[in-house]
């Protein structure tokens, strides 16, 4: 007969809390996000000279919040990996569980153990493979803002503003 792990109230508020702040915080950047955009995009465009670097700072910083997610899910994979296997047992001792849970014990929980391991190797080189992604396209983008900040700082001051006005103007449409 299998042994059953009894489920945890006071974990299951904690997964049901844990899972509402973070959908909660997720919201919260995307919503920061949309209301910020357009400020953001100005803030990196003003100043020609910054814009590049200004550019890889947001992306970066972007970069982090994605990367931060999948590598602490990398920790936390391979440190349940690592309990089970010194334990030979799944869920490991002292494991606290949202649900009734049958303990998975031998060769079983061995594997269990081995694959959450390989899992969180599989996480921590995605996160690697994103973060070089993310490093090349801030540098792509950088230097790209940083040509479109050149650009319309030496045409507003190279245009004279005889053309300025005329191109400000409306066209005629007596056809």
């Amino acid at each position: 007969m299998t042994a059953i792990r009894r489920a945890d109230p006071a974990a299951r508020r904690h997964a049901v809390l844990l899972v509402l702040v973070c959908a909660l915080v997720g919201v919260l950047l995307i919503v920061s996000f949309e209301r910020y955009r357009i400020p953001l995009r100005d803030w990196i465009l003003a100043d020609p000279e910054t814009s590049a670097h200004r550019v890889k700072s947001v992306f970066l910083l972007v970069a982090a919040l994605v990367l931060a997610p999948l590598l602490t899910l990398a920790g936390y994979l391979w440190s349940l990996g690592a309990r089970v296997l010194r334990a030979e047992e799944f869920p490991p001792p002292g494991y606290r569980v949202i649900r009734d849970t049958p303990v998975i014990t031998g060769e079983a929980a061995m594997s269990r153990g081995c694959h959450l391991k390989a899992l969180a190797v599989g996480c921590g080189i995605s996160s690697a493979l994103l973060g070089v992604l993310l490093w090349r396209l801030a540098s792509v983008f950088g230097d790209h803002a940083a040509n479109i900040a050149f650009e319309r700082a030496t045409q507003q001051h190279w245009v004279p503003s005889k053309l300025r006005a005329s191109a400000a103007a409306p066209l005629n449409s007596n056809v």
